[in-house]
């Protein structure tokens, strides 16, 4: 795979408007690579070399890596620094025959992929419990995912969210945490006398200590709901718990990891996921 890390390794000659370019014209210091319009849709890829001193320099070699009919110029506007966005739109376009893809950004500057290999970025699962709506964790990873901040770092997210609603069972005293998740029974941070029947209690390891705390003797069935009690994660992952001693790097069953609070902010998701992303390299 070819995937040039920034936009100033990229030079264009635009031959549909330059119509007296030279292919032994000098180049500029930092170019690597140069993208040769014949017309809007017409690009081929070429690798390049230059020597002597200063910003133009002599072109000293060029190599063509892909042909026209090999490139596909992506008619749409994208956020080239996406890297990560930009290999996923890459690799399906693959086919019949081409193989490099060329982006152009909405601040006008290019950027390409050679034989596109989905393999190197790095999947992490999002873990996270819902209602209330958004799931929070998966929302703001969501978030931070459409505004680039994962692209240089090469993710991709796999969302596996748990649906509180199927809990939900007219025939039972059903409890769940919160009243803020609007699901249709009780809630342990709103109960005003003692729950009757045939107690169900839906919630973490810290909803069971405070139903305990409250009612002692009162016999119940307590669901756990606690993702980092009960996801079995079979790859790098993020979830999320109340407990501030749990918070950090983990694994589960050998698996890396790591635990956010259950209100992380944006900034501190961002900052568990790249610190994640960051000892998965170390390791590999």
């Amino acid at each position: 795979m070819i995937f040039p890390s920034h936009c100033k390794f990229i030079g264009v000659i635009n031959r549909h408007i330059r119509s007296n370019y030279r292919p032994d014209d000098a180049i500029y210091f930092s170019s690597q690579y140069v993208l040769v319009f014949e017309g809007p849709d017409h690009c081929e890829v070429f690798e390049v070399e230059s020597s002597g001193e200063g910003f133009i320099r002599k072109k000293a070699g060029a190599s063509r890596i892909s042909r026209a009919e090999e490139t596909l110029v992506y008619r749409e506007l994208v956020d080239i620094s996406n890297r990560a966005d930009l290999l996923r739109k890459a690799v399906p376009l693959c086919t019949g025959g081409i193989n490099t893809v060329v982006f152009q950004g909405v601040d006008r500057h290019y950027m390409f992929v050679k034989n596109p290999a989905a393999e190197v970025l790095t999947t992490i699962e999002v873990h996270d419990v819902a209602p209330p709506e958004p799931a929070w964790l998966a929302y703001n990873v969501k978030k931070l995912e459409g505004a680039g901040m994962f692209g240089e770092l090469m993710l991709d997210f796999e969302y596996h969210v748990l649906n509180l609603k199927d809990f939900e069972d007219p025939r039972r005293t059903i409890i769940f945490p919160c009243h803020a998740s609007g699901l249709n029974g009780l809630f342990l941070d709103s109960l005003d006398e003692e729950p009757q029947g045939d107690i169900r209690l839906v919630g973490c390891n810290t909803s069971k200590l405070v139903f305990e705390a409250r009612y002692p003797l009162k016999r119940y069935e307590h669901v756990n709901i606690c993702p980092l009690s009960t996801r079995r994660p079979s790859k790098p992952f993020i979830l999320r718990c109340c407990q501030s001693d749990k918070l950090g790097p983990t694994e589960i069953g050998g698996v890396p990891g790591v635990v956010v609070h259950w209100g992380a902010n944006p900034r501190e998701i961002y900052e568990a996921i790249k610190t994640l992303a960051t000892s998965i390299r170390k390791t590999e």
